[in-house]
């Protein structure tokens, strides 16, 4: 319960950092996309029931801020966070490389899931948007991995034990 309650506070304060002061200052294709960072940072640690309800209420925020939609973020991330947690028994977050490189290929994954989903309901986005998103969102992803880290160190103890333990 403490996980979803971290990932609920941080989600809504990026969100509003987002939706206000970064809206001002970036243009709309290199703002990254923040809660697809934590949803990959929770797939590769937390592939349970209480990941998959965090990743849908993330999502479900999410629409709610944007104003679009309300339901595709939610579907999106859930196969991401899907996704995520099979690659997440190939694959562990120990180097940089592996870092940004897998938020970027997931970024990718979630705009080309969102561009086939609103060209289904005929909406129309241009494709090309997907890629410059994905590498803001790569850049950004270390600070954010980084913070989320912190956070759940001071927050969450390891259970049975009296230090806290990092996962990453």
């Amino acid at each position: 319960m403490k996980i979803f309650t971290i990932y609920l506070v941080l989600a809504s304060l990026f969100l509003i950092i987002e939706s206000t002061i970064l809206s001002i200052l970036l243009p709309s294709l290199l703002i990254p996309d923040v809660i697809l960072i934590m949803v990959f940072y929770l797939a590769f640690g937390n592939a349970s029931l209480e990941g998959v309800l965090t990743t849908f209420v993330l999502g479900y925020l999410t629409d709610v801020f944007s104003g679009g939609i309300i339901g595709l973020s939610s579907f999106t991330l859930l196969l991401i966070f899907i996704i995520t947690t099979k690659l997440s028994k190939i694959l562990t977050l120990n180097s940089m490389l592996i870092k940004v490189g897998g938020t970027i290929f997931i970024s990718i994954i979630k705009g080309i899931l969102t561009y086939t989903s609103l060209r289904f309901l005929n909406q129309e986005i241009p494709f090309y948007i997907i890629f410059p998103i994905a590498v803001s969102t790569g850049i950004v992803s270390p600070f954010v991995f980084a913070l989320i880290n912190k956070i759940e160190l001071y927050c969450i103890p390891y259970k049975g034990e009296d230090k806290i333990i990092s996962r990453y």
